[in-house]
């Protein structure tokens, strides 16, 4: 089977309805801010610190650069997100760690009361509730990681073809400079 039949997205209406608002849940896919974007725009164009220029695509190499820029604010947002996301307060992540540690603290207590009777029916029933919260929170941290993982792949990809794309124009806009000395062989 193709790789293109197994991964058909969504079929049913909800299902499509709930994959359009993937993007607006986190907001890895919006556009960037202007600021970033010229401040990556100087950066790539190596900029002296009080030179400060703003991002244009009037000339192929400056379109670039400006799309270069585009791709790096993406990636770095996608990076800080998915190493940030695990940590953030209201996160899957939390929530399932939070009730992890509230399980083990009932084991540990339990233990500790008991000195190693057999678990009364009021902790199992408590043990139990816990687990039924903690199965799908830990299912949506790990669909949320996988989910930040995908765009900074995304993210990466789309970074490598900018850079290619301007490291390509920038070396042929510099043809005559020293980046394209000759190396003999037996120097390498």
């Amino acid at each position: 089977m193709s790789l293109q039949r197994r991964a058909t997205g969504p079929t049913t209406a909800e299902g499509k309805a709930v994959s359009s608002r993937n993007a607006l849940r986190h907001g890895l896919t919006a556009e960037p801010s202007a600021d970033s974007v010229a401040a990556w725009f100087n950066i790539i164009l190596g900029s002296p610190a009080g030179a400060f220029e703003e991002p244009s695509s009037r000339a192929p190499l400056r379109e670039a650069t400006l799309r270069l820029a585009v791709a790096e604010v993406r990636y770095h947002r996608a990076l800080h997100a998915l190493c940030a996301h695990a940590m953030a307060p209201k996160s899957a992540r939390q929530a399932a760690n939070k009730v992890h540690t509230e399980m083990r603290t009932a084991l540990d207590h339990r233990d500790a009361v008991s000195g190693g009777a057999p678990p009364d029916l009021a902790t199992l029933d408590y043990i139990d509730k816990m687990l039924e919260q903690l199965e799908p929170l830990a299912a949506e941290a790990e669909r949320d990681r996988r989910l930040q993982e995908r765009y900074l792949g995304e993210a990466r990809s789309e970074r490598r073809k900018a850079l290619r794309a301007w490291c390509e124009l920038n070396t042929r806009a510099h043809q005559n400079s020293r980046n394209e000395l000759k190396i003999p062989p037996n120097e390498h």
